[in-house]
């Protein structure tokens, strides 16, 4: 009579575990891509928050009088800028009909090193062009959209 010697893994038991390897790995890689993506876009998300503070701040020293002709469409500096920490375009936008309270909000919108533009400026050039404006308020939405109000003093 033959004995059998079970000291060893049977070929199917080989396979199911080889399955179980796959699938645990590619789970495993596929979280390390998306956790990776989420880590750029948090570390882009902080750069921006840091353009638009900034920025905010230099619009705040120009002086209450002088930011709806310094920062308005066509101004000195005007209404768009670039960031330095980022390749993509900062928008201002001003609310003046208050002579007493200025509403300023600072967005920006940038591209991903994936090349995803992140932000309604799909072509990053300030101006809301047809198309971009997908919930249609009428200005350049993004992630990063800092508000505040400045009163004459």
């Amino acid at each position: 009579m033959m004995k059998q010697n079970d000291k060893g893994f049977m070929l199917a038991e080989l396979v199911v575990l080889l399955g179980i390897l796959a699938v645990s790995v590619t789970s495993i890689l596929q979280l390390f891509i998306h956790t990776n993506a989420l880590s750029e876009m948090a570390g882009n998300k902080t750069a921006a928050v840091s353009e638009a503070q900034s920025k905010i701040e230099e619009i705040r020293s120009a002086g209450f009088v002088n930011i709806p002709t310094l920062y308005a469409s066509g101004g000195t500096p005007g209404n768009t800028f670039t960031p330095s920490l980022l390749a993509g375009k900062g928008v201002i936008h001003l609310d003046s009909s208050n002579p007493e309270l200025l509403e300023i909000e600072v967005v920006i919108c940038w591209k991903d090193k994936y090349d995803r533009v992140i932000g309604e400026d799909l072509n990053l050039n300030g101006v809301l062009d047809t198309g971009e404006d997908v919930n249609a308020n009428g200005k350049i939405d993004s992630p990063v959209r800092l508000v505040t109000y400045y009163t004459r003093r």
